[in-house]
C-alpha cells in the first residue's frame, strides 16, 4: 500500500525539528497508535535505528553524516552504518590492523560493550588473542 504525501510531508516536518525520534515521537507526528503503520512508513522513507539505546531511537537514513569509522553520535545517541552494535563492533575489529581491546571500542562507541564482545567471541565471529606491550 502506497504512503500518501500527508504521511510522508508530517514525518519529513518531524525530521527537520528533531535528527532523531522515539517511538512516541513518531505516533504523535503521525497520528496513529500502529506500529506496522509506523514502520510501513519509515521502511518508505528510509531509516536507521540506533545501536545504543535498546535501540528505541530511529532517523532517516539522509541525516546521519557518518565519520571514517562508520559511527555517527548524536547527543550521546550512537548509529552505525552497519546497523546493529555487533555488526559495528565487528567491523570496528576486523578493520583494524591490531584488533581492538574493549576500553577502545568503549571509546569509539561511546558504550560498554563487555557482553557484546563476548556473545562475538562465543558465537566464534570474533575471536580473542592475548595482546603484548
Amino acid at each position: 500500500m502506497p504512503i500518501d504525501a500527508e504521511t510522508i510531508s508530517a514525518l519529513n516536518e518531524l525530521y527537520r525539528t528533531k535528527r532523531v525520534a522515539l517511538l512516541d515521537d513518531l505516533r504523535e507526528a503521525l497520528h496513529t497508535q500502529s506500529r506496522t503503520t509506523i514502520f510501513r512508513v519509515l521502511s518508505a522513507a528510509g531509516y536507521r535505528t540506533s545501536y545504543s539505546h535498546a535501540g528505541r531511537y530511529y532517523t532517516l537514513k539522509r541525516i546521519p553524516k557518518f565519520d571514517n569509522r562508520g559511527i555517527w553520535l548524536h547527543r550521546g545517541i550512537g548509529f552505525s552504518v552497519h546497523g546493529t552494535l555487533r555488526a559495528a563492533v565487528t567491523d570496528l575489529v576486523e578493520k583494524s590492523p591490531a584488533g581492538q581491546t574493549h576500553s577502545e571500542l568503549q571509546e569509539l562507541l561511546h558504550l560498554r560493550v563487555h557482553d557484546t564482545l563476548r556473545l562475538l567471541v562465543h558465537g566464534q565471529t570474533l575471536s580473542r588473542r592475548p595482546f603484548k606491550d
